[in-house]
């Protein structure tokens, strides 16, 4: 009888204290794709003991007692509480990808209605400009609208007449980083497992870090092509500029955290094979619980 309890246990500290601590973890940040996948195996393994504790208590209370009403019920709730995360989730993966989908169309063809292609003079001249759109805008403000055919990359006019050329070469690779790997994926899926879990006990640290996390991944994919330097230049003078929602930014997410990183040294191939295998042994957890007690 102990599995199913244990089981809810380790869903509670999967969703809140175990992100809180692990967020604490700023040697992570060095090393932001094992990282990123560890925040993914975080959620699994948190979805899978959660669904894992309703079904394994009502598979026990089934054996206690044949047709005992008040444990029938149990039963029931406990089936009816693994059920209703599941659905969340599906509910979740859809809202959230209906959603971010209707709201990039939208601006989508807003862009395609007021933006032009590099309106400043040739500023983007001999850079990887193509597919760029550019908005009549002082304020500094860089974003992409990933999407399977129809992705946007949207640069203002304050951004070319503020920054260089490497900074804007920065700006312009982080942006196609973003677009390359489908960030927008990944944090669907951080925001999908987000609205899974009752309000009571959900926890913003996942969806958060994994935020920081690919735009982390973007700067790097930056400095692998101007260098460390111009991508921290552009971070700062890109610091709180606008990003519309269900787009993805270049100035809009931890920039004091991504500066620094610069500036430091990265992780190496030990702490990220580390990391990876954390996350291997969070997702195997809860079914290693089953299997074992059971």
């Amino acid at each position: 009888m102990l599995t199913g309890p244990l089981l809810a246990c380790l869903a509670l500290v999967l969703v809140n204290p175990g992100p809180q601590w692990v967020r604490t973890w700023t040697f992570l940040h060095s090393v932001p794709r094992p990282a990123l996948v560890l925040w993914q195996a975080g959620t699994v393994s948190a979805l899978v003991a959660t669904v894992g504790a309703g079904v394994v208590t009502a598979w026990q209370l089934g054996h206690l007692g044949d047709g005992h009403p008040v444990l029938a019920a149990l039963q029931v709730l406990a089936l009816l509480f693994a059920l209703n995360v599941v659905v969340r989730l599906v509910w979740g993966v859809v809202s959230v990808a209906r959603q971010t989908a209707s709201r990039r169309a939208r601006h989508r063809r807003a862009v395609d209605l007021l933006a032009e292609v590099d309106s400043a003079g040739g500023a983007l001249t001999g850079l990887d400009a193509s597919g760029v759109r550019v908005l009549a805008e002082a304020m500094p403000m860089a974003y992409c609208l990933p999407g399977m055919r129809q992705s946007r990359l949207v640069v203002s006019t304050g951004t070319l007449e503020q920054l260089d050329r490497t900074e804007l070469a920065a700006v312009l690779a982080h942006e196609r980083a973003h677009l390359r790997a489908r960030h927008d994926v990944v944090l669907d899926w951080f925001a999908s497992v987000h609205r899974a879990f009752p309000l009571v006990v959900r926890s913003d640290v996942a969806l958060d870090e994994g935020r920081l996390l690919v735009e982390m991944l973007a700067d790097d994919a930056a400095t692998r092509r101007v260098g460390s330097v111009p991508v921290a230049r552009a971070l700062v003078r890109m610091a709180g500029s606008h990003v519309p929602v269900a787009a993805l930014g270049a100035g809009d997410v931890g920039t004091v955290e991504r500066v620094r990183r610069l500036a430091g040294s990265r992780g190496g191939s030990l702490l990220s094979a580390a990391v990876y295998a954390l996350a291997a042994g969070l997702v195997a957890l809860p079914v290693a619980i089953m299997v074992v007690l059971l």
